[in-house]
């Protein structure tokens, strides 16, 4: 949605006035009211790039111009940055053990918007934007991880990755067919899955262009964390990431190298 103009309210300015404030002439009264809306609309702040640096990660991405962009720790931290005039923020964001989860958001005019999600910055399995109910996405260039899984309490599972662009794409568990997709132009894929993994051993298996895998998966419950909104267990090469929504559920994201 892009932003309109918002011209002033002028009682008995005259019809000429008024015209001058839209090129198309006199606006219907639900013509101000969209070109209000418009003109209040904030876009989210996004990450589009992060790098491992020295203690951390240095992030770029975008926001509204003028407005304070902050990365917020579940502790209360956190750093403040401003755009530049072409709406470009960079910061560098503090990475302890292995892992560590931030909120991102920018307010403008008194008012504030959150980022989609939330940052897991890992030292060791990249930057990732954790999402409810959605894939975890890769956000540092050359993360390893063609296959992730999101799973919910109920059950519900997204598996996602990277295959060729616009390639068809299958999941198939324990030799049965639980779900089909597309990848993107980026060749990344998102798939939600027919029904819930059982818990204990299971085979994976995602196929089609350009991309061909195999894992055993050995799942427990999801369950929250304690002591705080994130839980991270190393599992061999992998990472299993159990962490708390913004709706206050659980999510289970796991990283499949």
């Amino acid at each position: 949605m892009s932003r309109g103009r918002l011209c002033g309210f002028l009682p008995l300015a005259g019809l000429l006035a008024l015209a001058a404030c839209s090129p198309g002439g006199i606006r219907s009264p639900d013509e101000t009211a969209r070109r209000q809306e418009e003109a209040a609309y904030l876009a989210a702040p996004r990450v589009d790039r992060a790098d491992l640096v020295a203690g951390g990660y240095s992030l770029e991405g975008r926001a509204d111009k003028g407005a304070e962009v902050r990365l917020a720790s579940p502790g209360g931290g956190g750093v403040t940055v401003r755009p530049d005039a072409e709406g470009r923020w960079r910061l560098t964001a503090p990475v302890a053990g292995p892992g560590a989860i931030y909120g991102l958001s920018e307010t403008l005019a008194g008012r504030t918007v959150q980022a989609e999600g939330y940052l897991f910055l890992s030292p060791q399995h990249g930057a990732w934007l954790l999402r409810a109910g959605a894939g975890a996405r890769a956000i540092s260039p050359g993360t390893a991880a063609p296959i992730v899984l999101d799973t919910d309490r109920a059950g519900g599972t997204v598996v996602s990755g990277r295959a060729a662009q616009r390639g068809l794409v299958g999941v198939q568990l324990n030799g049965s067919r639980m779900g089909e997709g597309r990848a993107d132009d980026a060749g990344v894929f998102e798939i939600r899955l027919k029904g819930p993994i059982p818990p204990g051993a299971n085979r994976l298996r995602i196929f089609g262009d350009g991309i061909s895998a195999e894992r055993t998966l050995n799942l427990s419950p999801t369950v929250p964390p304690v002591g705080g909104p994130l839980r991270v267990t190393p599992q061999g090469a992998g990472l299993r990431i159990d962490w708390l929504t913004p709706g206050g559920g659980v999510q289970s994201t796991q990283i499949l190298p």
